[in-house]
């Protein structure tokens, strides 16, 4: 760049450009016609006084204007205060002095666009006083009112619009909240249903065959009000619709009954249906007709005719509106939502650390890359430091390595590579011109050995570094796969925890805490927590039969039962859905004829996501080493699955973990696995390095074989993965290679097994399991030639 040149700031102009088109308003059509439609329908509402100098007001218009005028939009004040014009012409036949309300309005609407604005108290002010002068200059000039009469008139109605306006302003802006994270109060609901009701009124008495559109819009309203909320609030709903429409008929109290005791019932039994809920609707409307002695049978098509408008609305509307108007749907909501945020941000942060792991891992890897390019200078590096330890102070250094330079590099380099395959030639040329030849070759020796030693040492090092930076990445893996498990873990049951919680009140059943939530196979799971009953088992004999009732599915005690907290002294249990099947397993095992100690490692219990695990692990050679490699990997995968990671993560974790261990003296662990759903009946085997296992079916016999590495052999690990399904009755056979290793013609041969579970009459798993030993025994010439377990699992149907 030219010295001195000088060169403006750049500028985002463009940028300023696209933020201006930003800036434009996009208006909503259905707010607009919202806003027009509530204008039109506020302003026909008209109240019935019957005093001598004023019959019928119509104030809700006005107060709908001085509402909108608080809004800083102008476009929904004008459209809002147009529809209110337009209302009021339809009633020019109606009321006395409508024409004063349509130049009211004009005059409100013409003062706020002219924009003199105060602000604060004073702008509240300064509407009341146009409002009153306008009304007061109305009365005396054209009506001919006296001055006393009009002020007290125009006073009067300034103050009733002026209260109403502040309604109406209340329930717009609580209107506004929809679809927000606010949580509506019982207020801000009443306010809302009172628009909705000033609304609805002012339909006016539209009727076709005698049948009222206005009666049928807010019975509708009534029954989705009060089926989404509480009945409380559908009461409540009810009592101002019909507060509102009565004034208007001038038959408040009869409304009033009708609508508030009907919002009432849809609210008390909407738990049941929305069917029942209609039928009690239409009941209690039709008693209440004939109490009040109003009987009318077009009053009952209209509550007919509703309820089917009601029943016709969609599912996915009605649980909306129920999430925006119940409180605590609301609130459950969020606060699964800002659950759901924390779990993202604590899992984004373990995956930065997973991405660093790997990263690792990778550099790791590439250092191995520097030793390729240190490999041409290795041989120049030995040649200079044998020269300089021999050729330094001799004589003949000159000729050597000035005039005969190309001839003594080759002939040292001879003479170092030729020690490095254990016997020196001594090259030709040196034999001719070296006075040093002993000294060479003891130095020679002497660098060769130590080069040696050295690279034998950086092998090492290398070969340590390379399976370091594969447990890293193996790592890595193993904690992504975690943090899958983890997000998809659970999900909350906020409406069957609330159901329970009432119920359980309402038995009079006292706890201290209840947890309900769905893990992540769908079930349902339900944590209590309880004052210590010192075995009364008041979980089993009270709260169970309450549970299974409000869930609606057979639930049972799981886990280890109760749990009592020994510094709080409170009892914990858990609840879930009862699993369909129950598994019963036996085992049978024999050292090695010679051995006290057996290599093999076997486990079965049920697991915390409602599976039935059987392990069998069969360490490489027999004894207490081999065992002690069996154990491992059999008690890894408990851990690992009690800690509610899924199979194919706790079987890398433990990979990663015993390739560490075996690198010590290169020992390896088969590992036979099989997981049960209680619930469904399917079964998944996993082998690794393990022989075959056999489903029993009646007389049928289903061999499940695979061939795969033991662990440790390779960084991931060899797994085949084989999905079944099982019922009633069916006997699962998970042995290790001891059984089959009977002579050296048939080892490994399944052939004598499966005809013996054929044949078998036997379905009692304990029997079974002894028989195979000892058959296995008979035909091994009576004793055992390595470590032989076999376990039976005998699957049960509990309904």
């Amino acid at each position: 760049m030219q010295y001195g040149l000088e060169v403006d700031t750049y500028k985002r102009i463009e940028n300023k450009n696209k933020n201006k088109k930003d800036l434009r308003v996009v208006y909503s059509p259905l707010k607009l016609g919202i806003f027009f439609s509530v204008g039109i329908l506020l302003s026909r509402i008209s109240l019935v006084l019957n005093l001598s100098t004023l019959e019928s007001i119509a104030p809700f218009g006005i107060a709908y204007i001085l509402a909108l005028q608080s809004s800083k939009d102008k476009m929904y004040k004008l459209l809002g205060s147009s529809g209110v014009i337009l209302g009021y012409l339809t009633l020019v036949y109606r009321v006395e002095d409508v024409s004063m309300y349509i130049i009211t309005s004009c005059i409100l609407v013409s003062t706020d666009l002219i924009n003199i604005k105060i602000g604060g108290k004073s702008e509240g002010i300064r509407r009341g006083a146009v409002l009153f002068l306008s009304m007061m200059i109305f009365k005396y000039f054209i009506d001919g009112n006296g001055i006393i009469s009009s002020i007290i008139l125009s006073g009067v109605l300034t103050i009733i619009i002026e209260g109403i306006s502040y309604i109406v302003k209340y329930s717009v802006s609580c209107l506004e909240e929809f679809n927000t994270n606010h949580i509506f109060i019982s207020e801000e609901l009443i306010s809302i249903s009172i628009l909705i009701s000033l609304s609805v009124a002012g339909i006016g008495g539209v009727s076709i065959l005698n049948i009222s559109i206005r009666n049928i819009i807010a019975l509708v309203f009534i029954l989705i009000i009060a089926y989404t909320s509480q009945g409380a609030l559908g009461a409540a709903m009810g009592i101002s619709m019909g507060l509102i429409i009565g004034i208007t008929m001038d038959k408040m109290l009869l409304y009033i009954t009708l609508y508030g005791v009907c919002g009432l019932v849809v609210g008390v039994f909407k738990d049941i249906g929305k069917i029942f809920s209609a039928v009690c609707f239409v009941i209690m409307y039709s008693i209440l007709n004939l109490y009040a002695q109003v009987f009318d049978v077009y009053m009952i098509v209209e509550a007919v005719i509703s309820v089917f408008i009601f029943l016709a609305i969609p599912n996915t509307f009605i649980n909306k509106l129920m999430l925006e108007i119940d409180a605590e749907k609301k609130e459950d909501k969020y606060t699964e939502f800002h659950l759901s945020k924390i779990k993202e941000e604590f899992t984004r942060r373990f995956r930065d650390f997973t991405q660093l792991l790997g990263d690792m891992s990778e550099v790791m890897q590439g250092f191995g890359d520097n030793n390729k390019l240190l490999l041409k200078n290795k041989s120049a590096a030995l040649i200079e430091n044998l020269a300089d330890r021999v050729c330094s102070n001799c004589d003949m250094k000159y000729m050597c390595w000035k005039r005969e330079l190309y001839s003594t590099y080759g002939s040292f380099s001879e003479l170092i590579k030729s020690s490095e395959e254990g016997v020196i030639v001594f090259p030709e040329e040196l034999e001719k011109k070296c006075v040093k030849k002993h000294a060479l070759i003891k130095s020679t020796e002497e660098i060769v050995e130590k080069h040696i030693l050295n690279e034998m040492w950086k092998k090492r090092l290398e070969e340590g570094r390379m399976l370091l930076a594969n447990h890293i990445g193996n790592m890595a893996d193993t904690v992504d796969e975690i943090l899958t498990d983890l997000d998809r873990d659970m999900e909350l049951c906020s409406e069957f925890e609330r159901s329970l919680k009432r119920t359980l009140n309402r038995n009079n059943f006292k706890y201290l805490d209840l947890f309900c939530y769905e893990d992540k196979k769908g079930r349902i799971n339900i944590k209590i927590t309880l004052e210590n009953c010192h075995g009364a088992q008041y979980c089993v004999k009270e709260a169970l039969p309450i549970i299974n009732k409000v869930i609606g599915r057979p639930m049972s005690i799981g886990g280890d039962g109760c749990s009592i907290d020994p510094k709080s002294n409170q009892c914990k249990v858990l609840i879930e859905e009862t699993p369909k099947y129950h598994i019963a397993s036996y085992v049978a095992l024999s050292c090695k004829e010679g051995e006290k100690y057996t290599g093999d490692s076997h486990s079965f219990n049920k697991t915390k996501d409602g599976c039935y695990m059987t392990l069998v692990s069969d360490g490489m050679g027999s004894g207490p080493g081999a065992g002690e490699e069996s154990k491992a990997a059999v008690e890894l995968i408990e851990k690992f699955t009690e800690a509610g990671f899924n199979n194919m993560t706790a079987i890398n974790a433990v990979n990663s973990i015993m390739n560490m261990k075996f690198a010590e003296d290169e020992k390896y662990a088969t590992l036979d696995m099989n997981t049960v759903d209680l619930y469904s009946g399917d079964i998944s085997f996993m082998k690794i390095g393990a022989v075959a296992s056999f489903i029993k079916s009646g007389d049928s016999v289903e061999e499940i074989s695979s061939k795969t590495l033991p662990f440790g052999v390779l960084d991931k690990v060899d797994v085949d993965i084989i999905n079944r399904k099982v019922k009633s009755g069916d006997i699962i056979i998970t042995l290790s290679d001891g059984i089959l290793e009977i002579n050296k013609d048939q080892s490994g041969s399944t052939r004598w097994l499966v005809n013996y579970l054929r044949e078998c009459k036997s379905t009692n798993p304990k029997e079974m399991v002894h028989d195979i030993l000892e058959k296995a025994k008979e035909l091994s010439g009576g004793k055992s030639k390595d470590d032989m377990t076999v376990v039976a699992s005998k699957v049960y149907s509990l309904y």
